[in-house]
């Protein structure tokens, strides 16, 4: 089993990208793809799980919620899959977001700018961009509506015919470069140039040694396999499409089952061998109430 140990992992993004112990990783990102006029000197990471309204509603895990010191909220997400619902997933994360910000009483006034970064690893834009970004503006005069709407799709695999002196002149382009490909010989000079590539790939290097990391990366791969061999084997018999459609819901709610098992267990481990809870809560994904329970 060939693990992926690249930022495109969502535990190794989150590590790399989401931890308030080195914020200027972030910070940069964010400067290299929103280009403010005023660049962005200071985040706050946020909790990235967004509980429902209501119990029947879909709840939404974020990999990277931060705020910035001017009170906008940004998403940051990696894509790894193409599960061909990005567009609509990305607008359902964006109005929870947007509309999270008020409570009864408050005014519309106060509603700050919320951008969503997405980073995939597949190409969902018939064309040669990389690089899209979407706005809300008038048909006839393309006027922008406003700026508290703000939507990026970065797409990796549209990078990776670049060359090295293309790489350089864009920091966006290194970071994606980065992600897809933290040892790739067409950044490794600008790692040696720049304070905050070097401390990204210390970050890296760190994250990937960690034992915990790298069982929680197993875990993860494992469960993928599982789910895929078992829904390739249940097609492959040629059942009826609703009976297909059967199994396919029986294998997804098994592979949840089985995957939180799974991370009960690696907390488990992390607690006897003394991690903090915000740590452990980072790396599996439970609540602070689950881990709690297992003390």
């Amino acid at each position: 089993m060939v693990i992926d140990q690249t930022p495109k992992a969502d535990v190794i993004f989150k590590v790399l990208f989401g931890d308030q112990k080195h914020p200027r990783i972030l910070i940069h990102l964010l400067n290299s793809v929103l280009k403010p006029k005023d660049p962005i000197t200071h985040v706050e990471i946020k909790q990235t799980e967004l509980s429902p309204e209501y119990v029947a509603q879909k709840g939404v895990r974020l990999d990277i919620l931060a705020t910035t010191s001017t009170g906008e909220i940004i998403n940051v997400e990696m894509q790894k899959k193409d599960e061909h619902n990005i567009k609509n997933r990305t607008l359902y994360h964006w109005s929870k977001l947007f509309c999270g910000q008020l409570i009864a009483g408050d005014n519309y006034q106060q509603l700050c700018r919320t951008i969503c970064i997405n980073i995939l690893n597949f190409n969902d834009f018939n064309d040669e961009d990389f690089w899209h970004i979407e706005d809300i503006s008038d048909r006839k005069t393309h006027k922008q509506f406003t700026d508290l709407f703000e939507l990026h799709f970065l797409e990796i695999p549209k990078i990776r015919r670049k060359q090295k002196k293309d790489i350089v002149q864009d920091p966006i382009m290194f970071w994606l470069e980065f992600i897809d490909n933290p040892n790739s010989e067409k950044i490794q000079d600008m790692i040696k140039k720049e304070l905050v590539y070097q401390e990204a790939k210390d970050v890296y290097e760190k994250c990937i040694a960690d034992p915990e990391v790298q069982e929680m990366l197993r875990v993860k791969e494992k469960a993928e396999l599982d789910y895929n061999s078992a829904l390739s084997y249940a097609e492959s018999r040629g059942k009826t499409e609703g009976l297909v459609e059967g199994e396919k819901v029986g294998l997804e709610k098994g592979l949840v089952e089985g995957e939180k098992k799974a991370k009960i267990e690696s907390a488990r481990k992390m607690l006897i061998k003394g991690l903090d809870i915000a740590d452990i809560v980072e790396f599996t994904g439970l609540s602070i109430e689950e881990v709690e329970k297992l003390r």
